[in-house]
């Protein structure tokens, strides 16, 4: 992985392929790589590192040509030099993918046999020796591409120029996404809408197993068996403005500012006076409620769910279980019936959790699944029973903001929905908890105009080797999340403990020199929280308290103070995510990091 892009126009493409990887920059990469084919030779551009060094040599060496492909790289197979950057060439086909052949090794064996000759140590080169070997043994593109993809195994996202075809663009889709867009000028090839900002009007969602090519009059889809496949265009429902800063020094602090904006979209979405309804999801409001939730996500997302469990557990009486995708779909868990699958992705082509939600409809095909995403096209909502969209808009920073929070808040309607059903909660309760979910849009903006709290703790982490986050309750998974922040951007260490579990060992850890952010909102256990807090002040931590009362003499030695407004117990982790995220952001700052394109991360994992 980790982008991709393919264009077919009416002019010459290597600027607009050039602009596409831009815009796919914020899904983190180590190389990038443009092809052109033009007057029957390729003409290619790679560079290691970020993308303005190949920029640099196409303004020494622009490449000519109306079609062309283009990618950045996530290293999986081979370092992240110029030789294994995409795209990768042989005498006839020119080729760029995301996911991963698991079988390359002995595809390269056998290649090699047939005197192919490699230059990469990736996966990815065997794919255009292949179908090299397939359409000299088939005489035709049309079978040689689909013999091609039956001998793979594994995930990929492909997009191909075939020297003999310089008017078609060539893609392939199997567990990795990928879409086509047009307009009057061009055809295009993508791995991410965002990509085709600004080039395409319309857009065309490839499913699963689906392979094709573009012309500039033409598309033609196929099933993996070669049978003809229909699909409609759709409006691009990006602009080049969501790909923008917006005048903020960087997108993650943009993202941070817009989610009062973003939990105002979820209201207005969900809420009709005091009744909330998932238009789609309606099965949530007319099958009986589970006996069972199985909730499962990765990284940021698996925190928003291990939150929710407190609230749908003490509410519903029913067994919640929380799962990283990664592990879910290898343990051979034991489903049963009556259980609803609740699956969270900001991108919705997260591949352990579309698996995960592959596995659970396979084995219990009786039972719902429901999608909690930031895209609405993707495989992720497209495959699962219902849908609770999260109306974050386009996320560009690696590390998520608003996303994260907007999960937190359709998990909280949910909870309130499921909750009035049982009869757990009752319209008055109900509405009291809309009100304070109101009042946070309010109060986020509050917290966002004067930040001084956060910036005084912030200095705190100046010359230190790691910090320790402190939560009880709904406030664990928040302090795992602020850890996690803090780690992404910052690269320093960082951990997220029950505050209770602190005595059962990190408390070795604790010294002067090292600080501990305790997140102390009197919803959650304050008086256990304050026991431990004691027990970090009498170790001589930097203690960074975040809290939501007046001053209390328990206040006296902590170093830094972040006060947030009160909330309840659904609102208030919504109101801890602001500081978490300015904390990490100012720290991160501190240190000189890149924190939009943190090193080694990528923003969508479609591999495992």
């Amino acid at each position: 992985m980790c982008g991709i892009i393919g264009a077919l126009c009416r002019y010459e493409v290597r600027d607009d392929l050039l602009a596409a990887l831009q815009r796919m920059e914020y899904r983190g990469y180590d190389s990038a790589g443009i092809c052109t084919l033009h007057e029957g030779a390729f003409h290619q551009l790679k560079a290691a590192g970020k993308l303005h060094h190949l920029k640099e040599k196409n303004a020494r060496q622009p490449i000519p040509g109306c079609v062309g492909i283009g990618h950045t790289r996530w290293a999986t197979h081979g370092e992240p030099t110029m030789v294994n950057a995409h795209p990768h060439l042989s005498e006839q086909v020119a080729i760029v993918h995301n996911g991963i052949i698991e079988n390359h090794l002995a595809l390269r064996q056998h290649l090699h046999q047939r005197g192919r000759n490699f230059s990469s140590q990736t996966d990815t080169e065997v794919l255009p020796h292949l179908l090299e070997e397939k359409m000299a043994e088939c005489g035709d593109v049309l079978p040689a591409w689909r013999d091609m993809l039956a001998e793979l195994h594994g995930a990929y996202a492909i997009a191909a120029m075939i020297r003999a075809l310089p008017g078609s663009l060539w893609f392939a889709r199997k567990g990795s996404p990928l879409l086509l867009g047009r307009s009057e000028q061009g055809m295009y090839v993508a791995s991410d809408a965002l990509a085709l900002a600004g080039l395409a009007d319309e857009v065309m969602y490839i499913e699963e197993g689906e392979w094709g090519r573009v012309t500039l009059d033409a598309v033609d889809v196929y099933a993996l068996d070669g049978q003809p496949v229909q699909h409609d265009w759709e409006p691009l429902p990006l602009s080049v403005e969501d790909s923008g800063k917006g005048g903020f020094r960087h997108y993650m602090l943009k993202e941070i500012h817009e989610q009062p904006g973003v939990l105002r979209n979820i209201l207005r979405a969900y809420v009709h006076e005091t009744t909330i309804r998932f238009e789609q999801a309606m099965f949530l409001h007319s099958r009986p409620l589970p006996e069972r939730i199985v909730m499962v996500a990765c990284g940021t997302s698996y925190h928003a769910a291990l939150t929710a469990r407190y609230w749908l557990e003490r509410y519903l009486q029913i067994p919640v279980e929380v799962d990283i995708a990664s592990e879910y779909r290898y343990r051979d868990p034991v489903i049963g019936d009556n259980t609803l699958l609740i699956t969270l992705s900001q991108s919705g082509e997260t591949a352990d959790t579309l698996e995960v939600l592959r596995m659970f409809k396979r084995q219990t095909p009786q039972n719902r699944a429901l999608a909690l995403c930031n895209v609405a096209s993707s495989s992720l909502a497209r495959e699962s029973d219902g849908l609770i969209e999260l109306f974050a808009g386009p996320e560009i920073g690696v590390a998520s903001t608003k996303a994260y929070m907007a999960q937190l808040a359709v998990l909280a309607l949910l909870t309130m929905c499921m909750a009035g059903r049982a009869g757990a909660l009752k319209s008055s309760e109900m509405a009291g908890h809309l009100r304070y979910l109101e009042k946070t849009v309010t109060d986020m903006e509050a917290m966002l105009a004067d930040s001084s709290g956060v910036l005084q703790a912030s200095s705190l982490f100046a010359g230190v080797k790691g910090a320790l986050y402190l939560g009880r309750g709904p406030c664990y998974p928040m302090a795992l999340e602020g850890a996690l922040k803090l780690k992404e951007i910052s690269y320093l260490h960082a951990e997220g403990y029950a505050a209770g579990e602190m005595k059962h060992g990190p408390i070795a850890l604790i010294d002067s020199t090292l600080p501990v952010v305790v997140i102390a909102p009197k919803q959650y256990h304050l008086d256990k929280v304050i026991s431990n807090l004691h027990e970090v002040q009498a170790r001589g931590a930097r203690v960074i308290l975040i809290v939501d009362l007046p001053e209390a003499d328990w206040f006296a030695h902590a170093s830094a103070l972040i006060r947030i407004p009160e909330g309840d117990y659904f609102s208030t982790p919504l109101l801890v995510c602001i500081p978490l995220q300015l904390l990490a952001y100012e720290v991160a700052c501190m240190y000189g990091t890149d924190v939009d394109q943190p090193r080694n991360l990528a923003k969508s994992v479609t591999v495992e």
